[in-house]
């Protein structure tokens, strides 16, 4: 047993000793181990809410909502300017410089009591392409707004920019939120792939530094970190150095001269876009919550059935002998389906989808002859893959969908989806939920009809969030009101003007079928109305050319010139349309072109072409001096410069005067091209014709032609009635008559 020794007994060399108590007899108390690790944790986390808290007193923003990480601007020129308003009010109006982007805007700069002012952003379906803010989804809630809740003053702002992606809707967010919001509508989404950016300062930080930073970019301590360092000289600015310093306004990739072939499949930069797209969208939703301003995301939705993908790329490491059977598979499965064999073409497509699955128009065909079978979920699968594995993606990819709804509950914001919207739409109206030409007019821009199925469904999400009060006269005949009110603004030939434009962009870009339908629409609506007539006929011709029915090609620019005798771009097709096989009527083709060369006298392709004839008929002085005009309007005119090269050997030496002649046209009372002649002048200033001289009909036919050298017939006269058909042909050997009539 151990006693406790006394001090009477203690050795001088023992240390004293407290004697034992009950307390020390207790066991001592150790602190929990959890609370070793979370009350410093706690102690930090309060501390950083503290310090966020009185930042956020100072007005200090988390970096991610004033700047993007990934791209800055050349400059920042604002959207709205200020300028003179009503009763000496000042406005905010759409700055001039703006208006090729944007649609023409205005709202008082201070909002009036019982305003709800509502800012709608995003790209061109936003803006209300192929028409303007009319018709746009914007234009629609101007007037739905007010029939369905009086209570308020209504104000709908259209801040959609052509082009624009979600990284410069951010960008312009910035200004917008000074203008006393009270919602945004955010729709975009198609255009993030339109302009070139290259990541580049992303590219090696590895994915648990990147998640990082970003989480930290969302605080206004990093900011306030980052703006103490760089202003102490500590921290370097190459962050906003790396970042893409992109224009003013947008410069497309497909702007550049190579357009469709700059693309090329990209997995890994396509992850990287996305990323950033999340981000410009969770910048939007922090931008509007530190101004009080609510957020309604719009997921976007494109057309599945009726586009084409703008571009294929084969399946990375397929065999060349797998590449070259596609491509037999897709000529085949076009034949059989424009045969309406919808069998035989799944049955042939099948086959070769599964062997390149990658291959965007391959599983547009096979969805094609899916949704003949009525095979609707097949269909929607192969469509959805031919979107998402099209390499110049237009459309919002399959991703995007989700983006938005994680961004939207994440951010406590609205989400309207207009994919579900469209699809419960094409049910009701087709039996299969796959949207096409219905709703949409190309790849992405909504119908009219479309525009206003988005602009209820946001009405009604409005409402379900307390934002709108529905009045007990809201319902169906209160939207026809609005409908027959928005409709009766759009005039036919605007209607049409805007489909033929759309129709255009789609020829540039090689979308033949797409391109087509809507010309077709056009021309249906043309009428009387002579440029959309004209502009739809110049589609069509080059579709029917590419098609491989020339002769179709002709008849339609002869009826189309005759109700437009003046219509010189159509006058420049049929010329180099005539100019070549199956039909090389060379002098008819000199004719139309001689006439572009006249109207438009600072273009090089009429005079390339006119020199084309004139040296296919052997007549090369004629051709050399308009050649020669070609390449000094354009100096890189390939068509000028080998037909130049091929005749210059006849000269041997002796070139002649590489000025072209002058060009004289008289023409009918009713202002249509009657007479045209080319003329040099002698020493005296008196002109000589030299050339060709050419009569039309008044429906734009050609009536006669002669060939002239220095005032005389030299070569051929013909003459044709007014449908086209040759009447008689004369041929002259330096004014004598040697061949035909009167010989």
């Amino acid at each position: 047993m151990t006693q406790t020794p006394s001090s009477n007994n203690k050795k001088p060399d023992q240390p004293d000793q407290k004697p034992l108590t009950d307390s020390s007899l207790k066991p001592s108390r150790r602190i929990p181990l959890w609370q070793v690790f979370v009350l410093p944790l706690a102690s930090i986390l309060i501390f950083f809410l503290l310090l966020e808290g009185g930042l956020a007193l100072f007005g200090v923003k988390p970096a991610l909502k004033t700047e993007d990480p990934f791209v800055g601007f050349a400059s920042n020129v604002p959207l709205f300017v200020p300028a003179p308003g009503p009763g000496g009010r000042q406005v905010m109006t759409t700055a001039t410089n703006k208006l090729n982007n944007f649609n023409q805007q205005s709202f008082p700069l201070e909002k009036a009591p019982g305003t709800f002012r509502i800012f709608c952003l995003g790209g061109s379906t936003t803006y209300g392409r192929p028409y303007n803010d009319i018709t746009s989804f914007a234009g629609w809630l101007r007037e739905l707004l007010p029939a369905a809740d009086r209570n308020k003053n209504w104000e709908v702002i259209n801040a959609g920019g052509i082009s624009y992606a979600s990284y410069r809707a951010a960008h312009l967010m910035e200004e917008l939120i000074n203008y006393q919001p009270d919602l945004f509508i955010i729709y975009t989404g198609h255009n993030e792939f339109l302009e070139e950016r290259t990541y580049s300062k992303i590219k090696d930080i590895p994915p648990v530094i990147r998640t990082s930073v970003s989480l930290l970019a969302k605080t206004r301590t990093w900011s306030a970190m980052t703006s103490a360092l760089q202003g102490l000289g500590l921290s370097p600015q190459q962050e906003k150095q790396d970042r893409e310093n992109l224009a003013l306004e947008v410069v497309t990739i497909l702007d550049k001269s190579a357009g469709l072939n700059r693309y090329t499949r990209d997995d890994a930069l396509q992850e990287k876009i996305l990323r950033h797209y999340r981000v410009s969208l969770e910048r939007m939703a922090g931008m509007a919550r530190s101004v009080g301003a609510k957020v309604i995301f719009v997921t976007p939705a494109s057309s599945l059935n009726d586009c084409t993908p703008f571009k294929s790329e084969h399946t990375p490491d397929i065999s060349p002998a797998d590449s070259k059977r596609t491509e037999e598979v897709l000529a085949q499965a076009k034949t059989l389906l424009s045969q309406k064999s919808w069998h035989e073409a799944a049955t042939l497509l099948e086959a070769a989808v599964k062997r390149d699955p990658r291959h965007a128009e391959l599983q547009y065909r096979y969805g094609q002859a899916l949704l003949a079978l009525e095979r609707y979920a097949e269909a929607e699968s192969a469509f959805r893959a031919a979107r998402d594995e099209d390499v110049c993606p237009l459309r919002a990819l399959t991703p995007m969908r989700k983006i938005v709804a994680d961004v939207a509950k994440d951010q406590g914001a609205g989400h309207l989806d207009y994919v579900d919207l469209l699809e419960r739409s094409m049910q009701q109206l087709k039996g299969y939920s796959i949207p096409g030409k219905e709703f949409f007019l190309d790849h992405v821009h909504p119908t009219i009809e479309g525009n206003k199925i988005l602009a209820v469904g946001l009405v009604k999400a409005m409402a379900d969030t307390g934002l709108v009060r529905l009045g007990t006269d809201w319902g169906d005949q209160a939207i026809a009101s609005v409908a027959a009110k928005i409709e009766g603004r759009i005039d036919r030939e605007t209607h049409g003007q805007a489909l033929a434009n759309l129709a255009r962009v789609l020829l540039w870009a090689r979308k033949f079928e797409d391109a087509a339908r809507l010309a077709n629409q056009a021309q249906d609506i043309a009428g009387d109305y002579l440029q959309v007539a004209v502009d739809s006929a110049s589609v069509l011709s080059t579709v029917y050319l590419n098609q491989g029915q020339p002769q179709r090609t002709v008849d339609l620019l002869h009826s189309s010139i005759e109700k437009a005798p003046g219509a010189v771009e159509l006058r420049l097709k049929l010329g180099a349309t005539l100019l070549d096989s199956p039909f090389l009527r060379l002098e008819e083709a000199a004719a139309h072109l001689l006439l572009t060369c006249q109207q438009l006298p600072y273009f090089d392709d009429p005079f390339a072409f006119f020199g084309v004839a004139m040296a296919k008929r052997g007549r090369t002085r004629i051709a050399y001096s308009s050649l020669m005009e070609a390449l000094r309007l354009n100096p890189t005119n390939a068509l000028a410069r080998s037909t130049l090269a091929q005749i210059k050997p006849y000269f041997k030496g002796q070139l002649p005067d590489p000025r072209p002649p002058e060009i004289l046209l008289d023409i009918y009372p009713s202002i249509t091209p009657r007479l045209l002649v080319q003329v040099r002048r002698d020493p005296q200033g008196r002109p000589i014709r030299d050339g060709i001289e050419v009569e039309f009909y008044e429906n734009g036919r050609v009536k006669r032609f002669l060939d002239l050298d220095w005032g005389v017939p030299n070569g051929v006269e013909i003459i044709w009635d007014k449908e086209g058909r040759q009447l008689s042909r004369k041929v002259y050997r330096q004014g004598k008559l040697v061949e035909g009539e009167g010989n």
